[in-house]
């Protein structure tokens, strides 16, 4: 008996934690969603959620209630692991799966014609203004963009790559119209 205990026990566990990280990722995800005025995909992700934490903790509940004298620290411990787990995972498939308009704001270190054409050509939208840095008396170029958030890496490449130096600043836009957002070109 005392064998079967502890071996439900251990499946109980990997239970509970999988199905609280299952149970987070989608309260992760749902909350993005709900930031980004999208209830249309938050709501059944939420509907998930709700059902999966109810089943996680009526294996748990049940489990408790029929073995008393299992220490209920493990399955303490289940629950946040899995919270946890759950919290890490939700936040890397929201970053890969929902997407994002974002502001790119390029303070050039000088002047730089190539790196301007090079955005350009990758299909950049680009506002570009003359600007004089307060450290140095020259003007250099502020460029703003707007674009898809999966955009990121290849813009940072490109800017890297052309002016290491360049000050740049990336937000999230709440909102975007009219004229041309990001790169097309792949």
């Amino acid at each position: 008996m005392f064998f079967g205990t502890q071996l439900d026990l251990v499946v109980v566990f990997f239970i509970v934690v999988l199905g609280r990280t299952i149970d987070m990722s989608l309260a992760s995800i749902r909350t993005v969603f709900t930031v980004k005025n999208k209830p249309q995909y938050a709501a059944p992700i939420g509907f998930l959620e709700a059902f999966f934490w109810f089943m996680i903790v009526k294996a748990a509940l049940d489990f408790a209630i029929s073995n008393p004298v299992v220490d209920t620290i493990v399955l303490a411990l289940a629950y946040s692991l899995g919270f946890a787990l759950g919290t890490l995972f939700g936040g890397i498939l929201s970053k890969k799966f929902v997407k994002s308009k974002i502001h790119v704001q390029i303070v050039l270190s000088s002047k730089n014609d190539d790196l301007v054409n090079e955005l350009k050509e990758k299909g950049y939208g680009q506002t570009i203004l003359t600007a004089k840095g307060a450290n140095k008396n020259t003007e250099t170029y502020l460029i703003f963009i707007e674009t898809n958030s999966d955009k990121l890496k290849e813009l940072r490449a490109i800017i890297n790559t052309m002016d290491e130096k360049a000050f740049v600043s990336v937000s999230e836009s709440k909102s975007v119209y009219n004229g041309f957002f990001g790169s097309s070109k792949k």
